[in-house]
């Protein structure tokens, strides 16, 4: 058994090596009155190649120590140090290859096969393929997993637990740390689990770390640190607690030692400081003195920090820890990609899902509304009458005739029609006095020779298109009719002309025309937002984020991934919208084809590096997405997609202004409908405008993320 240390900074020969040194060690969740303090001046202290188990109820902060030790969380104060240094500073593998962590959550990827989770971490830890297999061969046989070709997610419980403490056996760590491991094992695997630890860590001076709420099998460690209320009421082997307690089992020693721990709890000079089972820190308590332990046997936590894990990055250690390491990122593309190709019918939906809604907008939108009922009646003795009704478009305007002014407003009033035309008995004659002899007007004349429309305006749109119909076919009648007197066709024209061409645009332009653009910009940035939105909401409720964290990723290496797997995704769903948008529904495009593509291409980053932040922002799945859905209309709204920006408030359009698709929708309007490239300044401003959104997203998401792991 290990039971010697450093005294005083020095070393002796017979002193191990140290793994694990924490000393005075606070930490709190919350805060102001909501603060909850977790760890209480713990000090703690576990020499290399020993297996120390941490023994303690649920609650006591075992959990949260662990986390400190591998750099998840950082301690309000004191000192940890962990192989060398503490965890976390640059140019050390803590977190990273140096330690296996097996969380007590199951933390695997139920998408993938066993060997494939085993790859996955492999490939993290900078193993080669043959190592990798190699190691896989021996843990398949030695955990008694299943094929190796079997996915998590048709594991039992058990059987997950195993290939979680099979991931963090994969590289034989300096340092393994194990959070419950043999909850819910078989007893006879249980026991071969604990022979393999004293195995490596006797042949291989690996450091094992574990809690278990099996308080008896925490006999075969080399060191127990009985826990209780954020501290250690004792840290010995097995055998001298029993000794100094005159009892036969761990058990009965660590209920005596929180009785004690209660008793003394109230008073001032017991609240801090750790416990000791040895006289030369005497408790607080009695201990008969013949049962002590020899004086000359030194405290493993008695020791200041000993030279030889007192570490110094080098500059270039320190400028490579802030850059992203490739294996790092090649592990989390081969998850991302693994994952997708596992749900590749939702795979498929996504590449296809833009295409679809382009779709229904070039077929549902800016079309002229057909088959309008309209209410006729028509009271002309002559000609005129009918004729006029002739020229109107009939396939737009459905004419149903009526005998009275009366009964056909009542079926528009009814919302049977959407408007009446009501022409006069003597239209005909009233007419041609307009037109022959016009010196001869009375307001008679003028009222007898005018067509009434009654509408419905409830919706503007039907409305103004009733109302274009009507003027546009009584244009059409007066040609006709002034060209049979003899008359120039041309005084029927109102005195405004329209020269064409139009400087930009089409002749007859339409509202699809004008929403276009930015509706491809839209389905794009939302449709990138909801693939990331929940990336990590599901992977940090499931231990996952926290696992890779501890394995040596990195948030801005995971965001990183993310970004580059999902832009196969963006770039395909981009292809096939554009190819719908344009070459099937010719939607034009007058300036060069790829900055269309690029610009889209970035809307679609900064949509997916919004949802990155929504998703690393938010703990739940329905937070994230009422998130993501709160984003939709606003930026719909105040961005000119839907409606010109000239139309908002003055007060709106600066708000609109700093949204990310404003700028970006007037330049894609500017390359496709006027034909316009970089040299010009909205159009250069657009792309500016999207990168600047791109890079603050993504920074305040490596943030938040990197915070919250």
């Amino acid at each position: 058994m290990i039971r010697s240390t450093m005294e005083g900074g020095s070393k002796s020969d017979s002193s191990p090596e140290i793994a694990v040194w924490m000393r005075d060690v606070c930490k709190s969740y919350g805060s102001c009155r909501s603060k909850l303090q977790i760890l209480h001046n713990l000090e703690m202290t576990v020499p290399k190649g020993a297996i120390y188990g941490l023994l303690g109820p649920s609650g006591c902060g075992k959990t949260t120590l662990l986390k400190c030790v591998v750099g998840k969380l950082k301690v309000d104060r004191g000192t940890v140090m962990c192989l060398g240094a503490p965890p976390g500073s640059p140019g050390h593998a803590v977190p990273g290859c140096k330690v296996g962590y097996m969380p007590q959550e199951i933390a695997l990827y139920n998408e993938f096969t066993i060997s494939e989770t085993l790859l996955y971490f492999g490939i993290l830890h900078g193993m080669s393929w043959a190592k990798v297999k190699e190691r896989t061969a021996f843990l398949l046989e030695f955990l008694s997993l299943p094929d190796k070709s079997r996915l998590i997610n048709t594991l039992s419980g058990g059987q997950k637990r195993r290939v979680s403490f099979a991931a963090a056996l994969l590289q034989e760590p300096e340092l393994l740390i194990l959070d419950e491991p043999t909850v819910g094992v078989d007893p006879l695997l249980r026991e071969r689990i604990w022979d393999h630890m004293i195995y490596i860590a006797k042949t291989s001076k690996i450091t094992i770390i574990i809690t278990t709420h099996y308080i008896e099998e925490a006999r075969q460690a080399d060191m127990v640190g009985l826990m209780r209320n954020g501290r250690l009421l004792a840290e010995e082997t097995p055998s001298q607690l029993m000794m100094s307690h005159q009892m036969n089992n761990l058990e009965a020693v660590f209920l005596k030692l929180c009785q004690i721990d209660q008793n003394v709890a109230s008073s001032a000079d017991s609240v801090t400081g750790v416990y000791k089972s040895s006289t030369s820190r005497q408790l607080s308590y009695d201990i008969p003195p013949d049962q002590a332990p020899d004086e000359e046997t030194p405290l493993l936590s008695s020791a200041p920090v000993p030279d030889h894990v007192i570490h110094n990055a080098t500059c270039k250690q320190r400028a490579r820890s802030y850059l992203p390491r490739f294996r790092n990122v090649l592990a989390s593309i081969f998850k991302n990609v693994t994952v997708m190709r596992r749900q590749m019918g939702l795979l498929i939906f996504e590449f296809i899902f833009p295409s679809i809604q382009i779709v229904l907008f070039c077929l549902c939108i800016g079309r002229d509304p057909f088959d309008l009922n309209i209410a006729v009646v028509n009271q002309d003795f002559g000609f005129f009458g009918k004729t006029f009704l002739q020229n109107l478009d009939n396939n737009t305007l459905k004419q149903t005739p009526f005998c009275n002014s009366s009964s056909a407003l009542q079926s528009v009033k009814d919302g049977d029609s959407w408007g009446t035309i009501f022409i006069n008995e003597n239209f005909t004659d009233d007419l041609m006095i307009r037109f022959a002899t016009p010196q001869s007007l009375t307001n008679a004349t003028l009222n007898g020779s005018t067509i009434l429309l009654h509408l419905d305006m409830t919706n503007e749109q039907v409305a103004l298109i009733i109302q274009e119909k009507v003027i546009q076919g009584f244009q059409n009648f007066a040609f006709s009719l002034l060209e049979q007197i003899g008359m120039n066709p041309s005084l029927a024209d109102i005195p405004v002309k329209i020269v064409q061409p139009p400087v930009y645009g089409e002749k007859n332009p339409s509202f699809t025309n004008f929403m276009a653009p930015g509706i491809v910009l839209s389905i794009t940035f939302f449709m990138a937002t909801g693939l990331t939105t929940l990336s990590f909401v599901l992977e940090r409720k499931e231990g996952l984020l926290e696992r890779g964290f501890v394995a040596g990723l990195t948030a801005f290496e995971i965001m990183l991934a993310h970004v580059m797997t999902q832009m196969l995704v963006l770039a395909v769903q981009v292809t096939l919208m554009l190819v719908f948008a344009i070459a099937l529904f010719k939607v034009p495009y007058r300036g060069p084809l790829v900055w269309v593509v690029i610009l889209v291409l970035f809307q679609g980053l900064c949509g997916m590096n919004l949802g990155i932040l929504f998703s690393a922002v938010c703990d739940q799945e329905t937070s994230a997405i009422q998130l993501a859905l709160s984003s939709v209309y606003p930026n719909l709204l105040l961005s000119g997609i839907i409606w010109p920006l000239e139309a908002i408030p003055t007060g709106l359009q600066y708000i609109s202004k700093i949204l990310p698709m404003t700028y970006a929708t007037e330049a894609m309007r500017c390359i496709m409908s006027r034909g316009w490239d970089m040299s010009y300044f909205p159009v250069y401003r657009g792309y500016l405008v999207t990168l600047g959104w791109c890079f603050g997203i993504l920074t305040l998401a490596a943030i938040c993320l990197r915070v919250r792991l």
